[in-house]
């Protein structure tokens, strides 16, 4: 069940606007008052929130941002003045339908709208901070202080091996197991070396002392970061 918490002074003609939305696996949580939206965004913890906004002074957007800055913000409007949709876009909103409009076309609106702010909250979550590097699980891809970084498959799995193990050292079988899980054929160590060799350059270890990447011989290899409680600023939430 999807909860979005509605924000308008006008309650009942929302109602009866949403009454079509309401049939599907959404639930709205209706307020006029700053006490009552505040209640419910405590009492039901919304996924976004659904505003309606009629005057320039956007007072409706500017308590919902309040409650939660992150949120999703669905916008509403019977204004025409352009000007009124312009303020409600630049305080925050991230979709605008302008009013008159059906019931079953702001059932589809707000499917939309939906599916767009949950799959990019979904693809926010799966990125992986450490320090400088970012690495982006839905697409593999990786950056470095906001150029992108072009890895091999082989690499891109080896890196999330040694994010995983952070500051620890992974033994040599265990980096098989991890990188050519489904295969029969037998990968000699200077293959492994290899690729090590290429991620460690193409991150340019080199050039940064707070991480590096480690060979222990006999043992292993390992990714350390000096700065590790503050590396997991937008962490993997499997």
């Amino acid at each position: 069940m999807t909860e979005i918490l509605v924000y308008s002074p006008a309650v009942s003609e929302l109602e009866q606007l949403l009454a079509y939305s309401s049939l599907f696996d959404l639930n709205f949580h209706y307020c006029q008052t700053p006490s009552q939206a505040l209640g419910a965004y405590a009492r039901c913890k919304p996924h976004c929130f659904l505003v309606q906004c009629e005057t320039r002074d956007v007072e409706e957007l500017k308590l919902v941002k309040k409650l939660s800055p992150v949120l999703p913000v669905f916008a509403l409007t019977s204004s025409t003045e352009e000007r009124v949709g312009l303020r409600i876009l630049d305080g925050g909103a991230d979709y605008l339908v302008r009013l008159p409009c059906g019931s079953v076309e702001l059932y589809y609106q707000l499917k939309n709208f939906l599916r767009l702010t949950i799959q990019a909250q979904a693809n926010n979550n799966k990125i992986m901070h450490v320090g400088d590097l970012q690495i982006f699980l839905h697409n593999n891809q990786v950056m470095l202080q906001g150029e992108l970084v072009p890895l091999t498959a082989t690499e891109f799995k080896l890196l999330l091996v040694f994010v995983h193990n952070l500051n620890k050292i992974v033994t040599i079988d265990k980096l098989y197991q991890e990188v050519y899980p489904q295969s029969e054929i037998k990968y000699t160590s200077r293959a492994l070396n290899m690729h090590i060799s290429n991620l460690r350059h193409k991150l340019r270890l080199e050039e940064f002392a707070a991480l590096r990447l480690e060979t222990r011989r006999g043992k292993g290899f390992g990714m350390f970061y000096s700065q590790i409680n503050n590396a997991w600023g937008g962490e993997e939430n499997e």
